[in-house]
């Protein structure tokens, strides 16, 4: 936590870089869609870009009304953004993704979630990034759609907000972004191809950006380029997603170990990702029996210096906030969510992330659905 308040304080500059008219394309995978995907097409018509867009909506087995709602509006195409439909007969992200591949004849491509409301000028930002760096993927800043509709959701705002977003941060100022998130993420065309596309496991979007550090593919992130998510709305839903990027995590750890690297600093932020399993165990099976003990005055675990390091997250997060109020885009925050993140979140993702590991371990096969949001 030190490390990276230190680092992020050293990189607080928003960097500046200069438009870009290059076309563009963007994969949008979609199974069951219905409810959300109408929104997610019509923010790509409305994003002010300079160069043209061509948006690959790809249907992957959806069994709801989400073909009807893409054809309709798929005369909304026009010069400035084409739409078009592709249907993927194999259920799976990652083979929708490589079926979209093959119709990518741009350099760039991007690929956004159909639940996933991009700001105006998210398209512009992002390309403006990847073109002046020349990075293989720039990962966008993702911030809570339905920030207020459940006690989960209001906690996710938080963990989107400062905790995500201060890893990434802290990642990309050395060109070794971990994930390059599937939900608002671009891409260079030619190292997607290099690496074989992605592989078809649940984390997708995982093991891809580990390839690419592997080959000594910059990984980098773009803050000022903002899309909003939908995430879970029931502590289930949200237990489920958090064991399913637990899996993903291990899944770039064995494809890629951290000694088979390409940057000491991929070496370095990959090897944290090892003890993130040995932080969750020390979490669950050591700080929150600490606190008991420690109210009954037996400090074994938890003792006067916690407070050093709870001091230290509260400084990182509060210049986390700050830093994101000064992007200048709407996102919602309350108290009760706040306080709900800071009490309860880490327990739950712990345990989730656990289970997630052991199910890694006991090769049981886990697979996404829908009806956990």
């Amino acid at each position: 936590m030190s490390i990276m308040f230190f680092s992020n304080l050293l990189h607080w500059r928003f960097l500046s870089y200069p438009d870009t008219a290059q076309d563009t394309t963007i994969l949008m995978s979609a199974r069951n869609e219905e409810t959300h995907i109408t929104d997610a097409i019509q923010a790509i018509l409305r994003q002010h870009y300079k160069g043209k867009i061509h948006l690959l909506v790809l249907d992957n087995c959806s069994t709801d009304r989400t073909k009807e709602k893409i054809l309709n509006l798929k005369s909304m195409s026009n010069d400035h953004c084409s739409i078009k439909y592709i249907y993927c007969p194999t259920p799976g992200k990652a083979h929708a993704l490589n079926t979209g591949l093959l119709f990518v004849h741009t350099p760039y491509f991007m690929t956004v979630d159909a639940d996933t409301i991009l700001e105006p000028h998210a398209v512009q930002k992002i390309m403006n990034h990847i073109v002046a760096c020349k990075s293989a993927c720039v990962a966008g800043n993702i911030l809570v759609r339905n920030a207020k509709q459940s006690f989960a959701s209001r906690m996710q705002t938080y963990d989107y907000l400062l905790s995500i977003a201060s890893v990434k941060r802290f990642q990309g100022s050395y060109r070794s972004t971990l994930v390059a998130q599937g939900a608002f993420s671009v891409y260079q065309t030619n190292a997607v191809r290099h690496i074989g596309g992605w592989n078809n496991v649940l984390g997708e979007d995982i093991v891809l950006t580990y390839q690419f550090l592997q080959n000594k593919f910059p990984s980098t992130y773009e803050p000022k380029a903002v899309g909003y998510t939908i995430v879970p709305e029931t502590i289930r839903g949200l237990f489920h997603q958090r064991k399913r990027w637990a899996i993903g995590m291990l899944e770039g750890l064995s494809t890629v170990p951290p000694w088979k690297q390409g940057s000491v600093y991929s070496v370095f932020f990959t090897t944290v990702n090892c003890f993130v399993i040995y932080l969750d165990l020390a979490f669950l099976f050591g700080f929150l029996p600490g606190v008991v003990l420690a109210f009954f005055g037996y400090f074994y675990f938890v003792g006067y210096l916690t407070f050093v390091s709870a001091a230290i997250s509260a400084l990182l997060y509060l210049c986390m906030y700050a830093y994101q109020k000064r992007i200048g885009v709407p996102f919602q925050t309350t108290f009760w969510g706040f306080l709900s993140f800071f009490l309860f979140f880490q327990p739950l993702q712990s345990m989730a992330s656990l289970f997630g590991y052991l199910s890694k371990l006991l090769g049981k096969k886990t697979t996404w659905n829908s009806r956990d949001l």
